[in-house]
């Protein structure tokens, strides 16, 4: 950094500049901050991208010394946009480097502030952190494989999270349940053959049956029963698919075999549930 802020005075930069760099120099952040905000707003320098460099990195400087345990830290956010702007004004070689490197370190607190907010109550935090992790990951690596990973985790671990707040209230928190079967399809669309997405998918629907079945009042009239009855087959139906697809691409699983059994035991189909309970059978013999 000093080797930077040498240079750049060298270059005798306008006042603005300087003062900020010299401020930098001595630790007075605040005032610095104030001198490179007037910078990047003068018509002078205000397209020079080496100011817009200096600028995120004295925000990146306080981000560091007062909210890096602020995950919905304003600091951060104002230091990524100026590693961005100076990205794109100045493509030197040892520019773009000195950003990403920047943005690349800023980018992954985001990350691990979205998965320490993944829980009950900061979900919504973890969601707005992931989303803008994402914005400048692709500027650090442009690879969608890599990112497409990540979301694909990220969503995984958010549908659990909705799947707690749904069971906490299953009467109050309906729309839980729809954000959890919308997750899991969000992963299985970025990759149709996800084993834990199909097997999860499988377990929801699964569960909904035994559910309403279980909230049923058995002293209720023979219409309302067939109602649960027909709503409850249409439920393990909906699970088939997802269940058989788990197993497909992993025959020796348990719990997915387990599944199975239920699920044709369920449709009375006792000939296919037999045949699954078998292979569970033999896997846990062989354990």
């Amino acid at each position: 950094m000093l080797l930077l802020i040498t240079a750049v005075v060298a270059k005798a930069q306008p006042d603005k500049v300087n003062a900020a760099i010299g401020l930098l120099q001595k630790g007075n952040l605040d005032s610095a901050k104030i001198y490179i905000d007037a910078a990047v707003k003068d018509p002078v320098t205000a397209d020079n991208g080496q100011v817009w460099y200096y600028r995120g990195f004295i925000y990146k400087s306080i981000y560091k010394e007062r909210e890096k345990d602020n995950r919905k830290s304003p600091i951060r956010l104002e230091a990524l946009n100026s590693f961005k702007k100076s990205l794109f004004l100045d493509t030197t070689q040892e520019n773009v480097q000195n950003n990403q490197n920047n943005i690349k370190f800023l980018a992954s607190t985001l990350f691990n502030d979205a998965g320490a907010s993944l829980d009950s109550v900061n979900y919504k935090v973890a969601i707005e952190d992931f989303d803008v992790y994402k914005q400048y990951y692709v500027l650090v690596d442009p690879s969608p494989t890599n990112l497409k990973q990540k979301e694909i985790d990220f969503t995984m671990a958010i549908a659990t999270v909705y799947y707690e707040i749904y069971q906490g209230d299953r009467a109050g928190k309906l729309d839980f349940l729809t954000f959890t079967k919308n997750a899991y399809n969000k992963v299985l669309t970025l990759d149709p053959n996800n084993i834990s997405a199909n097997y999860n998918m499988g377990t929801l629907y699964y569960n909904q049956a035994v559910n309403l079945i279980k909230q049923s009042d058995y002293t209720i009239d023979i219409v309302a029963l067939n109602d649960v009855q027909d709503n409850s087959i249409k439920l393990f139906k909906e699970s088939l698919p997802f269940m058989e697809k788990a197993y497909d691409l992993d025959p020796t699983r348990p719990e997915t075999l387990l599944g199975l059994s239920g699920i044709y035991f369920s449709l009375n189909d006792k000939e296919k549930s037999d045949m699954f309970k078998k292979k569970l059978d033999e896997i846990n013999k062989h354990k």
